[in-house]
């Protein structure tokens, strides 16, 4: 019951949690989906490789104002509280790296191959980032649990 009833200030609320969550999860199979059928010509459902993109953009567009959303809140509170720097910091250098390059991709024409493979690398390292991230806060509450435990 302690665990339930601690002030968990960077625990986001539902509806930022599920938006953000999903955005990735729709942002990251259309990632994996266009890059599968535009390098590997692997088509894993009957949709165009444009129509792919363009969800691929909205959502990437979505993701990033939600992560906006979530640095003067859960950021802060977890960087103050000492929880999970390591993968924050590298989530918060993984986004605005995939940021940059998405607009690279957008607006570049002469960087537009080395942004591509760039953005390529690290949306597939987010895509094994993001759930880290998400376990590794899930392990440190727990954790925090068992040391008020003990101090009990």
């Amino acid at each position: 019951m302690l665990y339930k009833n601690r002030n968990r200030t960077a625990r986001l609320p539902f509806w930022q949690s599920f938006s953000t969550h999903t955005t990735f999860i729709i942002c990251a199979i259309s990632g994996v989906m266009y890059l599968l059928a535009s390098e590997f010509q692997i088509s894993l459902f009957p949709f165009e490789k444009y129509s792919i993109l363009i969800a691929h953009g909205f959502s990437a567009y979505f993701f990033a104002l939600l992560f906006g959303s979530v640095m003067p809140t859960h950021i802060k509170a977890g960087w103050n509280n000492k929880r999970n720097r390591i993968s924050g910091s590298l989530m918060v250098l993984t986004m605005s790296l995939l940021t940059i390059s998405g607009l690279f991709l957008y607006y570049g024409a002469d960087t537009r191959e080395a942004a591509l493979w760039i953005h390529w690398i690290i949306g597939c390292g987010l895509v094994l980032l993001f759930p880290f991230h998400f376990i590794a806060g899930r392990r440190a509450n727990y954790l925090a649990s068992k040391q008020e435990k003990l101090r009990l």
